[in-house]
C-alpha cells in the first residue's frame, strides 16, 4: 500500500508550538491561511491529523488529494 499525499488548508496561521504535534507535514503560509502538505498512510492517519487540528481550534477550510508528483 502506498501513501497518499494531501493538501490540508486551514484558516490563519498555525502556531509554531502546534507544528510538532501535526507530524511530518510541510507547512506553507499563504495569504488566506496555511497549507499543510504531507503523505499519509491511510484514512485513519488522515482522520487523526484532522482531529488534532480540531483539538487545537484550527478552522479547516479544505482537504484534497494532491496530484502525484513524478520523481526522477
Amino acid at each position: 500500500m502506498t501513501d497518499t499525499t494531501y493538501e490540508i488548508w486551514v484558516r490563519g496561521l498555525v502556531p509554531d508550538s502546534v507544528l510538532p504535534e501535526l507530524g511530518d507535514v510541510a507547512v506553507t503560509v499563504q495569504p488566506a491561511g496555511t497549507v499543510l502538505y504531507g503523505s499519509l498512510a491511510d484514512q485513519a492517519e488522515l482522520f487523526g491529523l484532522l482531529a488534532r487540528l480540531r483539538a487545537f481550534g484550527l478552522e479547516l477550510v479544505e482537504v484534497r488529494r494532491a496530484p502525484e508528483r513524478d520523481v526522477g
